[in-house]
């Protein structure tokens, strides 16, 4: 499909462009990526991704899954992934000039646990000088476009990829031409699919087989990282013993990391989020189960609180309008023989309360 040969109206098109966009997480940091079909390569900054050989990837029309870092360019602030499998997404129209100042355009992004932002605004400026780079600089400034999130036209074709704020001018927006990324993308492709890195000190692409076994780039000496010497990330003490739980309950630890000490694990409807806080030695499970509806009936209230009675360990509570079923365990206490019945004892529940919730007292569906 080509958008701008299929002019829709703004909500049709946002929800199009939306597809493309993945939220991008590893153990220490999360941001936005978008999909280019055609290359079949996710674009986003290097900075997320930095130091981790594979991320989870996923979006509000794909689940998650593992995508490999593909290229790393510290230069630009740019990264490329490739994913366990290809999206069956249309073409991605890329623009051939930068928007004009004025132009209308659109900033999306998503971070995991949080839904779509998209933040309209215009170009203000182009061929900015930031660190010797030329950008383009835009309004549409607010989180959606930070952090490896798109910049549209309202044609629908991919301006840019966003990279931070202006620290010095408040709601001004920088985003990196879709010509740098597609020259970036080109070198990339002269490559037959090889990981590959750009040296910071003399701009040169270095494909991993021609690297240096010590990491140094063979162009000018200065070291150099591809991603092939990146090594995946591994968790030492409490955090590998809750992914060890995690992992014999059935689900795939590395698709839940959602930081150091945090992971989220879908069961069925229900979201559970465990996380260790180090601080007090508390390893929490807390399974999002659904929405309150607009007027609550008294007769949800009651049915929670009476199971609360009724549940060894795990205690109902309310979140704003989200329902919320928790389990606390102290890290000292925390083996997999001992925590892992009592976590199976929450999925196995939210899963359940979620539909009684819904089907007999009138709770919405967390989407």
């Amino acid at each position: 499909m080509n958008f701008v040969d299929s002019p829709l109206p703004k909500p049709c098109l946002i929800a199009k462009l939306s597809d493309y966009v993945f939220q991008v997480a590893t153990p220490f940091s999360t941001g936005t990526g978008v999909y280019l079909p055609r290359r079949e390569l996710l674009v986003t900054n290097e900075h997320v991704v930095r130091d981790n050989a594979t991320v989870v990837i996923g979006s509000e029309r794909e689940s998650e899954q593992l995508a490999a870092v593909v290229y790393l360019d510290a230069y630009y602030d740019l990264a490329f992934l490739r994913p366990a499998r290809p999206f069956d997404l249309p073409e991605l129209p890329l623009a051939e000039t930068p928007p004009e100042p004025g132009t209308e355009v659109l900033a999306l992004g998503q971070h995991f646990g949080h839904s779509m932002r998209i933040s309209e605004g215009k170009v203000l400026e182009l061929g900015h000088l930031h660190h010797g780079i030329s950008f383009i600089v835009h309004d549409a400034w607010q989180e959606a476009s930070h952090s490896g999130g798109p910049l549209f036209t309202k044609a629908g074709h991919l301006a840019g990829i966003n990279m931070y704020d202006i620290q010095e001018g408040k709601g001004r927006a920088l985003s990196l031409p879709t010509a740098t990324i597609k020259e970036c993308l080109d070198h990339f492709k002269a490559g037959h699919g090889r990981p590959a890195a750009r040296c910071f000190s003399c701009r040169e692409i270095i494909f991993e087989v021609i690297v240096n076994p010590n990491g140094h780039c063979p162009n000018c000496g200065n070291p150099l990282v591809t991603p092939d010497l990146v090594e995946d990330y591994e968790p030492t003490g409490v955090s590998a013993t809750v992914e060890d739980i995690i992992k014999t309950a059935g689900h795939n630890p590395q698709l839940a990391r959602r930081g150091p000490n945090l992971w989220s694990i879908r069961q069925g409807s229900a979201i559970i989020q465990m996380a260790y806080h180090e601080d007090s030695g508390l390893v929490t499970g807390d399974a999002y189960l659904c929405r309150l509806p607009d007027i609550p009936r008294p007769e949800l209230f009651s049915f929670l609180l009476k199971e609360n009675f009724k549940l060894p360990q795990l205690t109902f509570s309310t979140y704003g309008r989200d329902v919320v079923l928790s389990l606390l365990i102290y890290d000292r206490y925390l083996t997999v023989e001992t925590a892992l019945p009592r976590f199976e004892h929450l999925f196995e529940k939210a899963d359940e309360y979620d539909n009684i919730l819904v089907e007999e007292y009138g709770a919405q569906w967390l989407n």
